[in-house]
């Protein structure tokens, strides 16, 4: 049978499944079906991340903590299922979604799926004749027999029934695997703001917050006064930061990543940046969660011996490898494209610990430096181009308004502890 009329004979079988109406009025179960079969008929299987995107809109941080694809590719085997055990059962050829594929399958009605797992074992066969002219030993060999193919079946069940987890393979990458071993303490650490108060008269009331870049803790505020007595009169301390928006979303993307390393009475605290010291940075595994602006403490040893380095407000980077100099755009106009960058880098600890930073000059570049570091196609093509445990990459990320759209790897570079640590780290949270 050639292929173009096998093609035909299943657009043909799909079709009746259509006039039928047997799916339903599921807008989404109607796209799905049509999808896979205009996949199928391409000669084509398409992967989950694949129908995540073209079919729900998702993206691959989406399918991190979304199981829609599975939910409705079961749903579709049961509307199937159920058209063939009613107005279906005359059809002398049925179309099929076997169970842990995304491809339609022919088949003739009434065949019989398990017939090829039990097509003959002749060396069982004629071991089975010979014990038939021994009674006792044929019911022990029977027995054997029997206890095997139980054994294989329930595990075969349990293996079925049990739910695989997305990220495993992101976790079974080099950048996290270690980490999730580890038997330190796991610090995660968000990148937060001081602000402050502005008033308009001295004895006033502060009317709004505000954000100064070189004021970044109540105690820098005291060392600003001191040096400008004037702006006392000005600014007020209300003890507060800010976390960015983007900072939450990266965070509920990468806390289900590294869970699994909080068992087994693991220490793991939350620390903001803000309140960072250096007996932590020390003693923990961290990760670095936020823009580039709010690294706080971590930014004088990540930065010690890096290729890029930011000035101003961290929306310039250099790359001292090549003399390139990238801008970020600010923020003016919502619904314009506008590109930023995002970085990501695994470092060596001062005390044969890990440091990873997630972070990016904008909150779209922080987000597509998670989906970087969470995404398994992502992360292996990482992995082979940095060709070392330790590494820095940076990333030009497109996008529109919060959202980002792709990212471009533009260099990777080896990292190494030379250099990181010489200097002492300064406490800031005293």
């Amino acid at each position: 049978m050639s292929h173009t009329s096998e093609q035909e004979r299943l657009a043909a079988v799909a079709g009746r499944i259509r006039a039928a109406q047997s799916l339903g009025r599921s807008g989404t179960l109607h796209r799905l079906f049509d999808y896979l079969l205009e996949r199928t008929l391409e000669g084509e299987t398409p992967k989950e991340i694949e129908i995540a995107g073209d079919v729900f809109g998702k993206s691959g941080s989406d399918l991190l903590v979304d199981a829609s694809v599975r939910v409705y590719v079961h749903r579709l085997r049961k509307k199937i299922e159920e058209y063939y055990a009613g107005p279906g059962q005359a059809d002398s050829e049925q179309l099929t979604l076997p169970k842990g594929e995304y491809r339609f399958q022919l088949r003739n009605a009434g065949a019989d799926d398990s017939s090829v797992a039990v097509e003959g074992d002749r060396d069982a066969d004629a071991r089975a004749s010979s014990a038939l002219m021994e009674p006792g030993r044929q019911r022990w060999l029977l027995l054997v027999l029997g206890l095997i193919a139980g054994a294989v079946l329930m595990f075969a069940a349990t293996w079925a029934l049990t739910p695989r987890d997305p990220l495993d393979a992101v976790r079974a990458s080099s950048v996290w695997r270690p980490m999730i071993d580890s038997r330190r303490a796991l610090i995660v650490v968000p990148g937060d703001y001081y602000i402050m108060g502005e008033r308009d008269a001295p004895t006033a009331d502060p009317a709004r917050l505000v954000r100064e870049y070189e004021v970044n803790s109540r105690e820098e505020l005291d060392e600003w006064f001191m040096r400008e007595p004037s702006l006392r009169e000005r600014y007020v301390d209300l003890n507060l930061y800010y976390l960015p928006v983007s900072a939450g979303y990266a965070l509920k993307t990468l806390m289900p990543i590294i869970t699994p390393g909080l068992g087994g009475g693991r220490a793991s605290w939350l620390v903001p940046s803000s309140k960072l010291t250096p007996n932590l940075i020390k003693d923990g595994d961290l990760v670095y969660v936020g823009l580039l602006s709010g690294m706080g403490l971590l930014q004088q040893p990540v930065f010690a011996n890096s290729r890029f380095a930011f000035a101003g407000s961290f929306d310039e980077i250099i790359d001292s490898q090549t003399g390139k100099v990238y801008i970020a755009f600010p923020p003016r106009d919502p619904a314009a494209a506008r590109r930023n960058y995002a970085y990501v880098a695994k470092l060596p600890g001062p005390n044969g610990n890990t440091i990873i930073i997630v972070a990016g000059t904008r909150d779209p570049a922080l987000l597509q430096a998670v989906e970087i570091l969470s995404t398994p196609t992502t992360l292996t093509q990482l992995q082979d181009t940095a060709r070392s445990p330790y590494f820095e990459a940076l990333y030009a990320v497109d996008g529109v308004g919060e959202s980002n759209l792709r990212g471009t790897l533009i260099a990777v570079n080896a990292r190494s502890a030379e250099g990181m640590w010489d200097a002492e780290l300064e406490d800031r949270s005293q």
